[in-house]
């Protein structure tokens, strides 16, 4: 053929030609409508991250306390529920749970092989075990020894251990109430009469006096005398002496809250801000590398929040491809209005040392902030979590966007859409195209073909 090129080639060069302009008009849109649906995913986990950890800080984040106890007669712990305040404590007595004992020649002296034993717990007659010698030692070789399984493994056993104690060359069989306390005291008879055991120990109640208030406790772990408040008695304490317990409040756990709140607020601006706003590529890698080494020096349990199958790094491709969507610049704007506004006990953020600086982003100044948690905890405590609180504000703002079929869904939705309309119109461009290609392949087939004859044929003229 004219200028050696064959039929096929002259077709695909054509159809080539003709396509070019749509395929790049579908590969545009389409890489759009991909980056522009990549980014919403990413601002989506962003928002279910912030919320997440707002949940968190609104938890026990300030509510958190620490306590200190003078000596160590007793032991003190404290969970979030705990008033802060001063208490005097005075141990005047522990509680003890009952011994008996009773001596036998050796662990291998045999026991009866008539009568019953009764062993009682307390003074409800139905926490009775009788042991029937007749029964159990029928045979006559039980020994003081066997004497404790048969105790320990009663299955009406009412809480008493058995145990054997050597001395020398003796052995006392000794009963031990599992509960302390006065109202567990043991009481062992041998055919309806005493059975001669002695009282090594007690069952007494724990008496105490906290702040001039006289309690008893059958348990040395007085758990509910103070709410959210436990402590552990050790010792006794003599006459005239007492411990000092002091419960405050944990500040540095709530000025930890406060800059987790912050370090969440900085980082969903910088979301947004790379998202709606074109810049360049140098100011894309150190923010990618701020939440870098965020993410690195986080505890492990936040590993559980990451998604394996989606990165939330945003590539400079997709820098600014949501600068066109007002609802999110509406969004950041509303977030930075709810907590420059003050919170409902009248407080703002600058009280506390939190400023909003000229990049629209908050900073912190921590010696202001904590002198701000020793002055009043109570008040910033309330900023934070009171109904109308700035995790409140924030969390009505998030909540129209990540909620199911809300802002986020609708527009990943529309986007998807979009992309398969696309790939359907190329779909559809490609069928075309092969349609052409095919008339053009037959036409220049069929010009090759009379190309070649006329040659033939002029071929004898000569």
């Amino acid at each position: 053929m004219i200028s050696g090129m064959g039929g096929a080639s002259f077709a695909e060069q054509l159809i080539a030609a003709e396509r070019m302009g749509k395929d790049q008009i579908f590969e545009s849109n389409k890489s759009k409508y991909e980056s522009q649906l990549d980014a919403y995913k990413i601002l989506e986990r962003s928002l279910d991250k912030m919320t997440s950890n707002l949940e968190k800080i609104n938890g026990d984040a300030f509510e958190s306390k620490t306590s200190s106890i003078s000596d160590d007669n007793a032991a003190i712990t404290v969970d979030s529920g705990a008033p802060t305040g001063n208490y005097d404590l005075y141990v005047e007595q522990l509680a003890q749970a009952h011994q008996l004992t009773k001596n036998f020649a050796s662990e291998d002296a045999l026991i009866p092989t008539t009568g019953v034993i009764e062993i009682q717990l307390g003074a409800d007659a139905a926490d009775t075990i009788s042991l029937d010698m007749s029964v159990l030692n029928a045979d006559g070789t039980a020994t003081v020894k066997d004497l404790t399984s048969m105790i320990n493994d009663h299955p009406d056993n009412p809480g008493v251990q058995a145990s054997l104690v050597r001395t020398g060359g003796q052995v006392e069989l000794m009963l031990s109430s599992k509960e302390s306390g006065a109202a567990n005291n043991i009481s062992v008879n041998f055919n309806g009469a005493d059975w001669g055991m002695t009282e090594r120990r007690a069952a007494q109640d724990a008496k105490v006096n906290l702040n001039g208030i006289d309690i008893t406790s059958s348990s040395n772990n007085l758990a509910n005398v103070i709410d959210g408040v436990s402590i552990e008695l050790n010792k006794t304490h003599a006459v005239g002496e007492s411990s000092s317990i002091n419960i405050v409040s944990d500040t540095d756990s709530s000025e930890q809250a406060v800059e987790d709140f912050v370090d969440i607020f900085n980082d969903l601006m910088d979301e947004i801000n790379k998202l709606t706003r074109s810049m360049g590529s140098e100011a894309l890698d150190e923010l990618n590398q701020e939440n870098s080494d965020k993410d690195d020096s986080s505890d492990d349990e936040d590993d559980e929040d990451k998604d394996d199958d989606f990165n939330s790094s945003i590539t400079e491709d997709q820098l600014g491809v949501l600068k066109g969507d007002s609802s999110i610049r509406m969004l950041q704007q509303g977030m930075r209005d709810a907590i420059f506004d003050s919170a409902p006990n009248g407080m703002r953020l600058s009280d506390i040392g939190v400023e909003m600086g000229r990049d629209g982003k908050l900073e912190i100044d921590s010696s202001k902030l904590s002198k701000a948690l020793k002055d009043d905890p109570n008040a910033i405590q309330a900023m934070f979590t009171d109904s109308g609180s700035y995790i409140d504000r924030l969390d009505n703002l998030i909540d129209p966007f990540t909620k199911f079929q809300g802002s986020m869904d609708l527009k990943k939705d529309n986007l998807e859409k979009q992309i398969e309309r696309v790939e359907s119109s190329m779909d559809n461009h490609d069928r075309q195209m092969e349609q052409r290609y095919q008339i053009y392949l037959s036409q220049f087939t069929a010009m090759e073909n009379t190309i070649n004859q006329l040659n033939s044929a002029s071929s004898l003229f000569y």
